[in-house]
């Protein structure tokens, strides 16, 4: 019966094993595609940052034709491959490593190699398993872990611009616009939530108002997963609009209108005040632009309060219009349908003028 023992090495430990042929990567524990260089460079990243990576799984065993140990990696070897390609001087990090852009190992500070060759390695060491105890050991772990949501399983397939400039930017806003507004619980934010919504908001920037639920977000990460033109540009006017809200519309933000499907209406209806945004699937009901939105910001405070008394009454208003967004503010907020009805309102509620 096979045992395991939960051990802590360092990469230079898996070096000196690779060197001296004493560590095999099996394929045929292979269980993900080969990683791009996007991907190997986040993960040297976060070991040049002192981040932890997930334990890696090894089988030790004996040859016993050569009478020597050996290691097989049966989980982690995507990683340990990255690492290896690294120290030898083989993979150039790209711009997922930031300011280490550009880097080879050969050409960081010696403070730094220092620090990446001692970084240690969770390791469950399994002594003495067979084949099949592995492939049940990973059969029983998986039965235990939490399934992945639609938004996990986007960042764990995608690796192009789109996802980490959506992910980056979620990030850098996390404790001025998620937090102190609490338009995402934590608990939302750790199932990765914050980049769903982040992405319908780079979303309106590219493509206006449009259906929103995870299979169009997805259709997102497709679309621009290889090819993200105008990036620079489009995170300049997201960050933009998020830093309007954040330092005029706070008092808005108190209630009913911080809730990610109204917040996110009302991100879209300052993007499209600032600079305009593309029609999207608004049809006719798509606002025209005017030069008087977000002049009075007294008064758009004012009507987003109202919005949010509307937002929280049993009752609808008498205004036939302000009755629609009530009704379609209590419904699937989701829909074109809904946003076709809300969208118009929110940004009547920039204009210099009372709803």
């Amino acid at each position: 019966m096979a045992t395991s023992n939960l051990q802590q090495y360092t990469i230079a430990d898996f070096l000196e094993w690779h060197r001296k042929k004493q560590l095999k990567l099996n394929p045929d524990f292979q269980r993900r595609s080969v990683w791009t260089q996007a991907a190997k460079s986040y993960l040297i990243d976060t070991i040049l940052r002192n981040y932890p990576i997930p334990k890696i799984y090894i089988r030790s065993r004996i040859d016993l034709r050569t009478k020597k140990s050996y290691r097989e990696v049966v989980d982690g070897q995507q990683r340990l491959r990255a690492i290896i390609e690294f120290a030898d001087d083989k993979l150039i990090l790209g711009s997922r490593a930031k300011e280490f852009r550009g880097y080879r190992y050969s050409t960081l500070s010696e403070d730094i190699q220092e620090h990446f060759l001692s970084y240690t390695v969770a390791v469950e060491l399994l002594i003495n398993a067979s084949d099949e105890e592995v492939l049940e050991i990973f059969s029983r772990l998986n039965s235990y872990n939490v399934r992945l949501n639609d938004a996990e399983l986007r960042h764990a397939e995608f690796q192009g611009d789109f996802k980490w400039a959506v992910h980056d930017t979620s990030m850098q806003w996390g404790k001025d616009l998620w937090e102190r507004f609490s338009i995402l619980s934590m608990r939302q934010r750790v199932r990765m939530l914050d980049d769903s919504l982040m992405a319908e908001m780079f979303g309106v920037i590219l493509e206006g108002v449009t259906d929103g639920g995870q299979r169009n977000i997805r259709k997102l990460y497709v679309k621009y997963d290889k090819d993200f033109p105008n990036k620079e540009e489009t995170i300049l006017k997201v960050n933009e609009v998020i830093e309007f809200i954040v330092r005029n519309l706070s008092l808005a933000l108190d209630g009913p209108i911080s809730r990610s499907p109204h917040f996110l209406m009302l991100y879209a209806a300052v993007a499209h005040a600032l600079f305009g945004i593309p029609q999207g699937k608004m049809g006719e009901r798509m606002p025209a632009r005017s030069s008087h939105a977000l002049s009075n910001i007294s008064m758009v405070i004012e009507n987003l309060g109202y919005l949010s008394q509307i937002l929280e009454s049993d009752e609808p208003p008498s205004e036939a219009y302000l009755k629609e967004f009530w009704m379609a503010s209590s419904g699937t907020t989701q829909r074109i349908a809904s946003r076709r009805k809300r969208f118009p309102v929110y940004f009547r509620a920039l204009l210099p003028q009372r709803l």
